[in-house]
């Protein structure tokens, strides 16, 4: 789908930097050598993916990888590119613009590997967040009713209300992250795998993804701090676990109140 906005260029070129500059998820990295047509790029590219894949040999010779999924995972330095940041123009608000980054990831060096770990998580994170998820406008009509209804239990004092998360793929620490998850696999899974993977193994292949995360914006490259971006399911996924074990901390005085929530 194609965007078209139209607005004074300066404006908008003003606020795209001062969310870069004031953003406390983004890290700036030595800049572009102009002298060298972007060499300095693809050199510190092809090493972030040397690195990756030695991680990645390393998991297969402790054996937390098997040879099919460690080949699978395996980043191509030829094919891999460096994304970059965009912005689009978010006209929710009247009167108002403000802008929302989007990172290209699509031939990242991270891709793979996203693509396998949602594969993996999101029918599993889906499955134990249904009782509190709306899965679309019709179900959320469904569930309404239910509640009044059915159970009776709205209230004349019934406030109705949405938060809304504006920095949500950017909420925490890759260490408060990846916790987080180890935490929701092990407190809903049976054994200590899902599928094949092993919930250490799960933790592992998520700090190689969290980690090496980086893009390019006006001759200058970033490396994310927190979160991922927001182009990738995956990052999704995880931002949906990481809101599912804090929603627990509110859900049991919720419940205990006979309110709705979703």
């Amino acid at each position: 789908m194609n965007t078209f906005y139209l607005g004074n260029r300066q404006e908008f070129e003003t606020k795209a930097y001062d969310y870069v500059s004031k953003s406390d998820a983004y890290k700036v990295l030595p800049k572009k050598d102009k002298g060298n047509g972007g060499q300095k790029w693809q050199t510190e590219l092809n090493q972030m993916v040397e690195f990756m894949n030695l991680l990645l040999e390393s998991l297969k010779n402790h054996e937390f990888l098997n040879v099919d999924l460690y080949n699978g995972l395996l980043v191509d330095a030829s094919k891999a590119k460096l994304p970059c940041l965009y912005f689009l123009p978010d006209v929710s608000e009247e009167n108002e613009i403000s802008l929302v980054p989007y990172i290209t990831s699509k031939h990242s060096a991270t891709w793979r590997i996203s693509k396998y770990l949602n594969e993996l998580l999101r029918p599993f994170v889906d499955k134990n967040r249904s009782t509190t998820t709306f899965r679309d406008e019709p179900d959320f009509m469904y569930q309404l009713y239910d509640h009044i209804f059915t159970k009776h239990e709205l209230q004349p004092t019934t406030l109705f209300c949405a938060i809304k998360i504006t920095n949500y793929y950017t909420l925490d620490t890759y260490k408060n992250i990846i916790d987080i998850v180890g935490y929701f696999l092990e407190d809903n899974l049976a054994p200590n795998k899902l599928e094949q993977a092993t919930i250490q193994n799960i933790k592992n292949l998520l700090h190689i993804f969290l980690y090496n995360n980086v893009f390019y914006y006006k001759d200058q490259i970033y490396t994310l701090t927190k979160g991922s971006p927001n182009t990738m399911p995956l990052s999704d996924t995880l931002s949906n676990i990481y809101v599912f074990v804090w929603q627990k901390q509110i859900l049991k005085q919720l419940q205990l109140n006979n309110e709705f929530f979703g």
